[in-house]
């Protein structure tokens, strides 16, 4: 696989930026106060004893597995993260579940609106055009 050379157009820099900001809010929300995934992972393993080391290192995942995407993105163009980001944002409306505020601002609504509005922002006309590979033709990738 090729890395991508060249200035990106502003959809891709602005879902990078997105995208990697609601991961980092999520983060740094879930370190200053575990007990919301600490709730998520005691639904997710019912009968499990969870810890907060264990909620620290399902955020530190969480954040890690975010990152994924923008790397598949900005460094390799590939046309299939969109999908998944895609994905990964659409699980996040469906299963939302608002967190108390944190100091007074709703981390967690403010975090899914950045991945969704970075979600869409690999579907604009630019992105499409960036992802399009430009000297190859799609049946190489079969030989």
């Amino acid at each position: 696989m090729k890395t991508v050379e060249g200035p990106r157009p502003w959809p891709i820099r602005l879902f990078a930026v997105l995208f990697l900001a609601a991961a980092l809010i999520r983060l740094v929300a879930g370190l200053i106060d575990p007990t919301p995934m600490i709730a998520d992972l005691v639904r997710w393993f019912p009968g499990q004893i969870i810890t907060w080391d264990m909620a620290i290192v399902a955020l530190s995942a969480e954040f890690t597995i975010a990152c994924i995407p923008v790397a598949l993105v900005w460094l390799r163009g590939v046309r299939i993260a969109r999908v998944l980001v895609g994905v990964m944002a659409g699980v996040r409306v469906i299963t939302f579940d608002p967190a108390p505020r944190m100091a007074g601002v709703p981390v967690d609504q403010l975090a899914l609106l950045l991945s969704v509005a970075a979600a869409v922002l690999l579907f604009t006309p630019q992105a499409n055009r960036w992802f399009t590979p430009k000297d190859r033709s799609d049946a190489e990738h079969f030989h």
